[in-house]
This record gives structure tokens, C-alpha cells and sequence, in this order.
């Protein structure tokens, strides 16, 4: 790629990146992978981009998390932290962001990238980006682009991991109306053998919250704390609508 390719990718690069640099070299930078430069990866690949990039995410996402979950735990903060910094996560944001097509690979290199080893380049230069933001237009650029791309996934992980653990939010949720703990009951069995079909309630002292109906006693249990959460969704809504109307 010659200096005018260079100089019209970089610009395209900003443009998707909504950042316009005052050294763009710190952007070419931050788009080039140590096998381009195995001489001078130190000074002239996105490597030390990517650490300080790291570091800045991670702090601005623990400071969301904290300002936003004030009920939450250490351990729930710590959870939540970890998976929105993910590998996973953060090469979809960049998958998104449509980034591979500008990162600098050699192609030798290339041609052993499986999709983990993609997505993993994704993640990396993505850090790197955020860093580099960080050296040529200072703390608040570099906050806000966290802000505007990375933000938003974090409410989505924290939706997941709800849905994926309805019974441990249930818990929490119960636990603070009403300091006690959801209790569940096998309420019918029907069916033999591998057509085993389960009905389990959840209760909040004697009062049934939620029912859930699945061919193991586990998934019916999830299922009926999904609808208990969603009953108390649905019952708060409606107060908190009262309340303003009245």
C-alpha cells in the first residue's frame, strides 16, 4: 500500500470512528499488527496502544458499573466487568465497528488467522484505538468513545446474564422486599420416562409468584422465576404509573 493509500485509508478509518487525529500516525499505528514491522514493533505496532487501551476501558466500565448497580456486589461488579472486557465482547463491538478491513497484517501471517485468531486481532486493535484517542486527544475523547461504543453493550451482557440466571436475580429481588428467600414446588408430574413433563411454582412466603412447565425440574425452576420476574416487572410498572397519575 502506498503513502496516498495509506493517507485515504486512514481517513475512511476516522470517519467510521466519528475521531479526526492530530497525529495520524498514532491511528496507523494503532491498526498494525507486529508482523508488519517485526524490527520496530515496539515504537511502530498497536502492542503498547493495546495495553494502555486495556487499562483505560476497563476503568471507565468500572466506573459505569459502580455508578449504575449501586445494589450490586463486589463479586456481581467484578462478574459484569469481566465478561463486557471479553475477548467475545469486545471483538464483536470491533466486528461491528467494521475494523478488520483496516488493520495491517502481513500476509503470510494472515493466511494462519483462523475466525478466533480475527476476532482476537479485532479486540486487540479496538484497545489500541481507544488508547491511541487517549494520547492525541486526551482523557474526555477517549471516555467519550468508550461511552458511545462500548457502553451500550454493557446493560445488553448485564440483560444475558439475568436471563441466563433468573433464580439468582429472583433471590436478590425477594431478599430485598421482603428479607426472605424464594422457595420452589414441584406443583404436578405427568408423562414416563424421557417424556417427563414438570410444573414447578416459585413462592415469596405462601404466595405464588411464577409458574414454569419443562422436562427437568432445574429448567422448570428458571422458567417459573422468569415469570415471577416478569409478574413483578409488570406490578411495579403499573404503581409507579399510578403514582404519577394520581
Amino acid at each position: 500500500m502506498n503513502e496516498t493509500d495509506k493517507s485515504n485509508n486512514l481517513t475512511d478509518l476516522e470517519a467510521l470512528l466519528q475521531v479526526h487525529f492530530q497525529d495520524r500516525k498514532l491511528l496507523q499505528r494503532a491498526v498494525t499488527h507486529h508482523s508488519c514491522c517485526p524490527e520496530t514493533a515496539v515504537h511502530d505496532s498497536y502492542d503498547t496502544l493495546e495495553f494502555l487501551g486495556d487499562a483505560i476501558i476497563s476503568a471507565h466500565v468500572v466506573e459505569y458499573i459502580y455508578r449504575t448497580h449501586p445494589h450490586a456486589t463486589e463479586g456481581e461488579m467484578t462478574a459484569l466487568k469481566s465478561e463486557v472486557v471479553s475477548r467475545r465482547v469486545l471483538a464483536s463491538i470491533g466486528q461491528s465497528l467494521n475494523l478488520f478491513p483496516f488493520i495491517c497484517v502481513d500476509i503470510a501471517n494472515l493466511r494462519t488467522f483462523n475466525e478466533r485468531s480475527r476476532d482476537s486481532l479485532c479486540a486487540d486493535v479496538l484497545e489500541a484505538i481507544v488508547g491511541a484517542i487517549h494520547i492525541d486527544q486526551g482523557t474526555d475523547s477517549a471516555r467519550d468513545f468508550v461511552i458511545r461504543t462500548i457502553f451500550p453493550m454493557i446493560e445488553l451482557v448485564n440483560q444475558h446474564a439475568d436471563d441466563a440466571n433468573p433464580k439468582g436475580r429472583l433471590q436478590k429481588v425477594i431478599l430485598q422486599r421482603t428479607a426472605t428467600l424464594p422457595r420452589y414446588r414441584v406443583l404436578e408430574q405427568s408423562g414416563r420416562h424421557n417424556d417427563r413433563i414438570f410444573r414447578v411454582g416459585v413462592y415469596e412466603r405462601d404466595l405464588l409468584l411464577g409458574i414454569g412447565q419443562a422436562s427437568s425440574i432445574k429448567e422448570a425452576g428458571r422458567l417459573a422465576a422468569l415469570e415471577a420476574l416478569q409478574s413483578l416487572q409488570k406490578k411495579e410498572k403499573r404503581s409507579s404509573n399510578d403514582d404519577t397519575t394520581a
